[in-house]
């Protein structure tokens, strides 16, 4: 009797054990939302730095072409739900980009006399970016995470990751209306500081005239990967100091990858900003 009850100790204990690991692996998404907001800074700071901009240095590699690279400087604009990215390069066949969303719609400037970027392609077909501001991430006042369950879409999940040795907490997003996009964001599982954003998605393997042909036809796998770094306080904000994009895709054409690397140097809150400001269309 008295070996039973021994027994039913260690099971109990050790279910138990197990029952709080569980319990320490995963968090409600709301809960995660509600501590990386809180990492940013309080409720009164975050609702004092009305408008947002950030300038630094850029370098663009192209991975896949032995490394070549080019330069920069890059200038990032938020103000409420508006928000502006703006990349100059020194390269002839590459000199930029212009991103922006005014409220109400988001446009991105397609180059007339050069070939558009991976970075060009994906944002002029994923409105939700630019709209919900996934890009840029908490750099921007108008991050996405800063009103989710109101105009924005809906995030998911809330379980522990390891990547290269470190664990995040994970949360899926959806975007109103739905894409074909598998969206995660990563918050440092210490810190709840927002460390990174990936983006894929998988295209069926191309149709060949013949049965044969199409089976040697590979799918598509693209991911685009936002990693943010250098946390530092800015305006009476814990904020990133280095932001990176990296493309990559990997099928039939081989593989292939570019690298944005950005390092924001001059920041400024609550200065007067045009409405023209976030529609690179305006004159």
């Amino acid at each position: 009797m008295k070996r039973i009850s021994i027994f039913s100790l260690i099971v109990l204990v050790a279910l138990t054990s197990m029952t709080l690991a569980a319990f320490g692996q995963k968090l409600k998404p709301d809960e995660i939302v509600a501590k990386h907001l809180e990492s940013i800074g309080t409720a009164e700071a975050r609702a004092a730095a009305k408008t947002r901009m950030a300038v630094g240095e850029a370098v663009v590699t192209f991975v896949s072409q032995t490394n070549q690279t080019t330069q920069g400087r890059i200038v990032l604009a938020s103000a409420g739900e508006k928000n502006f990215f703006g990349l100059v390069l020194n390269a002839s066949d590459y000199p930029g980009e212009k991103f922006s969303y005014n409220g109400a719609k988001a446009k991105v400037e397609v180059p007339s006399t050069t070939p558009r970027s991976y970075l060009n392609i994906f944002v002029d077909g994923n409105s939700s970016v630019l709209r919900d501001s996934l890009l840029t991430g908490s750099l921007a006042s108008s991050w996405a995470l800063a009103d989710v369950g109101g105009k924005k879409g809906k995030v998911s999940g809330g379980g522990l990751k390891k990547v290269d040795g470190k664990e995040y907490y994970v949360l899926g997003y959806s975007p109103k209306g739905g894409g074909d996009w598998d969206i995660s964001m990563h918050f440092d599982k210490e810190t709840f500081r927002h460390a990174r954003t990936e983006y894929k998605r998988t295209s069926s393997a191309g149709i060949g005239t013949n049965p044969n042909q199409s089976s040697g036809f590979d799918e598509t796998k693209i991911k685009i990967t936002e990693t943010f770094g250098d946390y530092k306080v800015q305006g009476g904000l814990m904020i990133p100091n280095s932001y990176k994009l990296l493309y990559s895709e990997t099928g039939q054409r081989g593989t292939r990858g570019v690298e944005w690397a950005f390092s924001l140097s001059e920041f400024a809150f609550n200065q007067p900003l045009d409405d023209k400001t976030f529609d690179i269309d305006a004159k």
